[in-house]
Order: C-alpha cells, then sequence, then structure tokens
C-alpha cells in the first residue's frame, strides 16, 4: 500500500486533536510522577504538540517534530517545533531523557520504520523511550503497517541500546487506562516503554 499521509496535514485534523489535551495533560502528570521529570523531551510525529507543551508545564524542554509547517500554527509558542519527515534520518545534538512516539509507526511504511524512524527513537534516547502503534484489526486513516507489539519490541531490542521494560509498560498501561477514556483507550491497549541500558 502507497504511503499518504495527507489526512495528517490539515488544519481540521490538528483541530481535531483538541479532545485529546485534558487526558494528555493528566497522562504526562503520572508519568512525571511515577518516573520522574524529564529534563529534555522529543515528540516524534507530535501533532499538535500537546504532550510536549505538558511535559513543558512540568519544567521540560520539549521539542515537537511534525512533517509539515502547517503543525506550527498548532503547535504551543512554549514548546520548540522542528519540521523534519521523521522517515528520513535525523540528527539531533542531545539525547532526550524520554522519547515519545505514539500512534505514528502505524502510517509508515514499515522499511522506513525499520531502516530509519527505529534507530532514530533508540540513537535520541538517553533514559525512557514511550512508543505506541496500532495492532492487526485496529482500524484506522492509513494504517499501512500494523504489528503486534512484540514485533517492535524485537526490532528495537535488536539494536542493543535499550530494552522493553515489562515492568514499567504495565504500570504505564494501567494508569492510562483508567485516566483515559473510550476514546483513547487505543494508547493503553499499543503502548510499550523501553528503557536505555
Amino acid at each position: 500500500m502507497d504511503y499518504d499521509n495527507s489526512a495528517y496535514r490539515t488544519r481540521e485534523w490538528f483541530e481535531s486533536l483538541k479532545w485529546q489535551h485534558p487526558w494528555v495533560e493528566k497522562m504526562a502528570g503520572w508519568w512525571v510522577g511515577e518516573f520522574g521529570r524529564p529534563k529534555l523531551v522529543y515528540d516524534f510525529g507530535a501533532g499538535d504538540g500537546w504532550w510536549c507543551k505538558a511535559f513543558n508545564d512540568m519544567g521540560a524542554t520539549a521539542y515537537a517534530i511534525e512533517l509539515d509547517e502547517i503543525a506550527r500554527e498548532f503547535i504551543p509558542p512554549q514548546v520548540y517545533s522542528i519540521i523534519s519527515d521523521i522517515r528520513l534520518p535525523m540528527d539531533v545534538a542531545k539525547k532526550a531523557d524520554l522519547v515519545i512516539c505514539l500512534e505514528v509507526i502505524e502510517h509508515i511504511p514499515r522499511h522506513d520504520v525499520e531502516n530509519t524512524l527505529l534507530k532514530t527513537l533508540i540513537h535520541t534516547t538517553n533514559d525512557l523511550l514511550m512508543i505506541s502503534a496500532a495492532q492487526p484489526g485496529q482500524e484506522g486513516t492509513g494504517h499501512i503497517n500494523l504489528q503486534q507489539a512484540g514485533y517492535w519490541v524485537k526490532k528495537i531490542e535488536q539494536h542493543g541500546r535499550v530494552l522493553y521494560s515489562p515492568e514499567r509498560t504495565v504500570k504505564a498501561k494501567k494508569a492510562f487506562e483508567n485516566i483515559t477514556n473510550e476514546q483513547f483507550h487505543f494508547l493503553s491497549q499499543n503502548l510499550l516503554v523501553f528503557a536505555r541500558v
């Protein structure tokens, strides 16, 4: 299937993310309470940058990385924005305490994820990596790369720099499930947490 991200490059799509803001703020607050406040956060495929805003509000420096210039209209001004195609190699000056990539991987062809995006996520992680990716059977616009969670664990761990953290994953899944409403259940269902070795 061809890669088509046009649905995610419109003002209407960015506007549609606003309902998530209260849930994102609560989940980020829980994360800080449980795992500590990250000093530096990168969010790849950040949408309107609200995860970054939530962590920034708690004292982190945060970078929202998005594909299209239109994102700058929606990413809050206190969040640094980087416009970049995450299918391409990306180098950053400093590694982050927390790297985020939520519900993005399923929209990108598998070869781009495996050959580039995963390497970028791992390379930029200094402490924790939080990802989620739609699994087989999860409907959604532009879902072209649906894999079981174990598939991503194996692909990420084979690089040897970060390891899957079952304990952190279970804690975060349970907390996010308790915080969010039914519309946001996919996040807790698909969540994976990795830690730098």
